[in-house]
């Protein structure tokens, strides 16, 4: 088992790793302004990537809703129950919001996609595309919808910040344009790949400068709870709902390893956005981050060897 976890996370954390690292050198030798960076992922790279995915999606419209619906499910089932404690605990608003979302949201971008590219290949890319419409849909529409609503504006601006964003028209673009079958120019569909392609190593590396931006002593009464929530009671969930639905070994295998990822950085995007408590997302993602190099690892080296592979691998 040990040789198996080193295997494992030099093939497939490492990589991961090392990009996160160098984007967190660059921000000590030439400093970069996160807000920047925040508003490039959001409104450029997201979209690109989303509708680039979507449109290029080979799996049925069936297939699509199912592995959507499950996401939500197992997404719904840890956050009901958690919101419910944090209201109970009183926790302020602000607080409470970032718990919630960085505890949920799967990490589907900077940190799920080379994870499922390196780990299962071609058919985890496949899936992952699906985990990365969901989750967005989940971070981007519901949770800042929700993050809006929670730190003051009410539901009715939530529903307006929700209106504001392209990644909700971009999505229904995506489905449009594969649903028809119809063909983009091709300058511009070769210009959406480029941006598309690029998402992955500016995510990994502006997550690497918000840990360095932002690393300070770790508020450990608040960081450990979302820790234990997202790297170890999100994929417990995972692996139950999948296995009750069936979809073991496969794609359910995927879904156990998407649901592992540590907080997102677009937590802290969103944070910023609707002036949540920023400090205390960017903890969540540094630290979360360097536990997950140990927590994916192992859950990937468990589902591995229980069978957890493509059809045919």
């Amino acid at each position: 088992m040990l040789v198996e976890f080193g295997f494992l996370f030099s093939k497939v954390l490492a990589p991961i790793l090392l990009l996160v690292a160098l984007g967190a050198l660059l921000q000590k030798r030439h400093p970069v302004e996160m807000q920047t960076l925040s508003n490039l992922q959001l409104y450029l790279f997201i979209p690109a990537f989303l509708f680039v995915h979507i449109a290029d999606s080979k799996l049925t419209m069936g297939q699509i809703a199912g592995i959507a619906g499950t996401i939500l499910l197992i997404q719904a089932l840890l956050a009901l129950p958690l919101y419910g404690l944090l209201r109970w605990r009183k926790v302020p608003r602000e607080t409470l919001a970032v718990v919630l979302l960085a505890s949920v949201i799967f990490n589907a971008g900077n940190f799920g996609i080379p994870v499922a590219l390196r780990a299962f290949g071609k058919p985890g890319g496949e899936i992952q595309a699906l985990v990365i419409m969901t989750a967005n849909l989940s971070l981007w529409v519901l949770g800042y919808g929700l993050s809006a609503a929670i730190t003051g504006g009410g539901w009715k601006q939530g529903v307006v910040e929700i209106l504001k964003l392209p990644i909700l028209y971009i999505m229904v673009a995506g489905l449009t344009v594969r649903a028809t079958g119809w063909h983009l120019p091709e300058p511009v569909d070769y210009a959406l790949h480029l941006v598309s392609d690029g998402l992955v190593p500016l995510a990994l590396v502006t997550l690497g400068i918000q840990l360095a931006t932002q690393w300070r002593m770790p508020r450990w009464r608040l960081i450990l709870p979302v820790a234990f929530f997202k790297l170890l009671a999100l994929p417990a969930i995972a692996a139950l709902v999948v296995w009750k639905l069936g979809l073991w070994p496969w794609p359910g295998a995927q879904l156990i390893v998407a649901s592992a990822g540590p907080t997102a950085v677009n937590s802290i995007f969103l944070a910023i956005e609707q002036k949540g408590d920023v400090e205390l997302a960017a903890e969540c993602v540094f630290w979360n981050t360097l536990l997950a190099a140990i927590t994916v690892t192992v859950i990937l080296a468990i589902v591995i060897r229980l069978g957890g592979v493509p059809p045919g691998s």
